[in-house]
């Protein structure tokens, strides 16, 4: 005896069912997997007028703490990272920055050091150095180089 109405077999009614189920997920999964964190900001980009070097700006935050960053690439290999960190909550935190530059199939990694950033307080954090591998292809990160700088807490 059927206890419903729909003239299909329960085989069916579940094959249909787990294909809209996937189709759902897939659906949502392909939003989520599309869309930005909602602390990430946009990295601009400044090449000076002499083209010898590249400077990335952007601001980030992580766990409520917070601060701005220029990160400098030069045509001799030599990088710096000029950033700051506020830490407006009640209890200190360790914090360092972190920059991902990349360009056509290339990327590099720089960071600063970490430092402790006191309750309520602000702290400068700097780094600099040579990397070869800039200084190679840096006609490249000047045209289409592009640069993901972020905070860590711990």
């Amino acid at each position: 005896m059927r206890l419903d109405n729909t003239r299909t077999s329960g085989q069916a009614r579940t094959r249909r069912g787990l294909a809209l189920l996937i189709a759902t997920g897939a659906g949502l999964g392909s939003l989520l997997l599309g869309t930005v964190p909602a602390h990430a900001n946009a990295t601009t980009k400044h090449v000076a007028a002499d083209g010898m070097s590249v400077q990335f700006k952007t601001s980030d935050s992580s766990k409520n703490v917070r601060g701005d960053i220029t990160f400098t690439v030069n045509a001799d290999g030599n990088w710096r990272i000029d950033a700051d960190a506020t830490n407006p909550r009640p209890a200190g935190r360790n914090v360092h920055w972190v920059c991902d530059l990349s360009w056509d199939a290339a990327d590099v990694r720089h960071s600063t050091g970490t430092k402790w950033v006191p309750r309520k307080s602000t702290r400068t954090l700097t780094a600099a150095a040579y990397d070869p591998f800039v200084q190679a292809d840096f006609a490249t990160i000047a045209a289409r180089g592009t640069a993901d700088c972020d905070i860590v807490i711990g």
